[in-house]
């Protein structure tokens, strides 16, 4: 199958940076969202090392024997090291992380790797599938029962995460093994999207616009509409015959 991609990122209406950071590789079959988090400007620091250790990382070790999932685990534990050991050397980045959620496309089959709360969906049959859990105290709520989605908008610990990329010395990484079928449309995103547009709005127009570079633009539109108080970040990956 053939993979298309396209991505956009935007600061939103609130932020004066833009802390999200995203990579699409098409030779190596990899898209990523990175959503940094710290003070002054460490977030943007840690962002940008999970996306460019992941590529270095796959770059490495492309064409070995081992799984596309394995690859992908090595290339997620290598960015965890290379944003603790700068949060180490400089105490402006102390305490920084980032989120991650990766998708690799390898020989028919894809992985995906998710630490935080940025979402990977797949739109398949006019239906969308959240693939990944948040590493937040809402989502832990969430799947305990022990709020409404409605109370997990307006919930003032919405933003904290209990999983982040570089805030310590190892992290695990969620995976997932994936059987992609022509017209699948999978969406990446940072929480910037996902605050403001539901997964149904999400769907509708990843399978309305045949242009992934326009549906990109018209998710962030949407996000900045209804208030773009973060930053929102989209990567869409489309598998055709």
């Amino acid at each position: 199958m053939i993979l298309r991609t396209a991505a956009s990122s935007d600061v939103g209406l609130r932020r004066r940076g833009n802390e999200d950071r995203f990579a699409v590789v098409p030779e190596l079959g990899l898209c990523l969202v990175a959503d940094g988090m710290g003070g002054h400007s460490a977030g943007q620091v840690a962002s940008a090392l999970a996306a460019e250790a992941v590529v270095a990382s796959l770059r490495e070790i492309a064409g070995g024997s081992a799984s596309a999932t394995e690859k992908l685990r090595r290339a997620i534990e290598d960015a965890n090291r290379a944003i603790y050991a700068a949060s180490r050397q400089r105490s402006e980045y102390s305490g920084m992380g980032t989120t991650v959620v990766a998708l690799l496309a390898e020989g028919g089959r894809a992985s995906l790797a998710h630490v935080g709360d940025s979402r990977a969906y797949r739109v398949r049959d006019r239906r969308i599938r959240q693939l990944t859990d948040d590493h937040s105290i809402v989502g832990e709520l969430l799947r305990r029962h022990e709020i409404s989605a409605d109370d997990a908008r307006e919930h003032p610990h919405r933003h904290v995460l209990t999983r982040a990329l570089g805030v310590r010395g190892h992290v695990q990484p969620d995976l997932a093994e994936l059987t992609p079928e022509a017209g699948d449309v999978f969406v990446l995103c940072s929480d910037g999207l996902t605050n403001h547009v539901e997964d149904q709005e999400i769907a509708k127009l990843a399978l309305e616009s045949p242009d992934l570079d326009e549906c990109c633009e018209a998710l962030i539109e949407l996000a900045n509409h209804r208030g773009g108080e973060d930053n929102t970040t989209v990567v869409l990956a489309r598998f055709e015959a």
